[in-house]
């Protein structure tokens, strides 16, 4: 009997959890209202779109909340430049995919937070001329060098 009623208790409802109730952005954290639709290696995936100086410097810095991608991409018309990023307040790790000519063509997983925002905060992706940096949240997503990326 005690395992008939162990058993029927897996088939009663579970509540729901409400993403919003569940995550209180921090008043400092920047959100974009424009978005790029990618695909990457056949995933479709939607990114907010940081394509101003202001708006690439911020990145995901403080950002807590709905962090599924973020494209960092130089103004429309100019060429293949560094965009470095590194993790200086940044609330948990990103995977970073750095994008030239239609390809990723550098994959940095797990860049980790810095708390100071100085010298010895690690950089990446300062040596690599690309189009565009796609943040995520680390390990969200598995894409690797060389795969074909469209949308940007």
């Amino acid at each position: 009997m005690r395992r008939a009623i162990a058993a029927s208790l897996w088939l009663l409802p579970l509540p729901a959890c409400d993403g919003a109730a569940a995550c209180s952005e921090d008043a400092r954290a920047q959100r974009l209202d424009a978005h790029v639709s990618l695909t990457i290696d056949g995933v479709p995936l939607v990114a907010e779109l940081a394509d101003t100086d202001a708006a690439r410097e911020r990145g995901w810095r403080y950002r807590r909340c709905d962090r599924e991608a973020l494209l960092l991409r130089h103004d429309p018309g100019s060429t293949a430049a560094p965009l470095p990023v590194w993790g200086c307040a940044l609330v948990d790790p990103i995977d970073v995919a750095f994008i030239a000519d239609g390809r990723v063509v550098r994959w940095h997983a797990g860049l980790e937070p810095c708390d100071r925002c100085d010298a010895g905060c690690p950089i990446v992706g300062d040596d690599l001329e690309v189009d565009g940096v796609l943040e995520l949240d680390a390990g969200a997503w598995e894409f690797a060098v060389g795969d074909t990326v469209i949308g940007l």
